[in-house]
């Protein structure tokens, strides 16, 4: 039996303004959506030598034990979210989620569980020379690359919205929840407004 599947991005709504916008500057900011990753939130005891193995076969890394910190190879980036708690993301876009049954089975009995919360969330990704700017007007962390470098991730809130962030190679990959997305967009393009202007 196949499947129908209609997959819809939170920010469809919005998605007139992120075109407007990326014809501006892009040089100097320019958002877009990394819509459908696989998102699987993960609780696991990591002192468990069966747990660690599990996770380990299924994503084919090793989980982050340092706070903040991400690890990541050509399929999955994990990111610290807590002493006990990570997230799964998948680097590309999938139809449908791909855990394995037999890897729920496997955890069966220990302090561990997955959950797949793709539907809740979206990737966003900024990039150009203001994105760090753009950021700062309404979240608290210290951007600068000495600082906050990369392998690393953080929790944090941009105005009302909670999101994680983390440094990429060509810019910023922020994490949001679906319910607030497009209200996170929005801010973001008024955020980035004075870079728009011509210098």
């Amino acid at each position: 039996m196949q499947l129908d599947v209609k997959m819809q991005s939170p920010l469809v709504n919005v998605q007139g303004l992120l075109e407007e916008a990326a014809g501006k500057a892009p040089d100097r900011f320019l958002l877009r959506e990394l819509p459908f990753r696989e998102l699987l939130n993960v609780r696991a005891d990591l002192a468990d030598a069966s747990v660690v193995r599990v996770l380990g076969n299924t994503f084919n890394l090793a989980f982050p034990g340092r706070p903040n910190t991400v690890a990541e190879n050509d399929k999955h980036v994990i990111w610290w979210l807590g002493p006990d708690e990570w997230l799964a993301q998948s680097v590309e876009p999938v139809v449908l989620p791909a855990l394995p049954d037999e890897t729920q089975e496997l955890l069966a009995g220990s302090f561990a569980r997955i959950l797949d919360v793709s539907s809740g969330y979206t990737l966003l990704h900024l990039s150009g020379s203001r994105a760090a700017d753009v950021l700062n007007k309404g979240c608290p962390l210290d951007f600068d690359t000495s600082v906050f470098a990369q392998g690393q991730c953080a929790q944090s809130h941009f105005f009302k919205a909670d999101i994680a962030v983390r440094p990429v190679p060509n810019g910023w990959h922020v994490l949001v929840r679906r319910s607030f997305a497009e209200y996170t967009v929005k801010m973001l393009l008024d955020a980035a407004y004075d870079y728009y202007l011509p210098s």
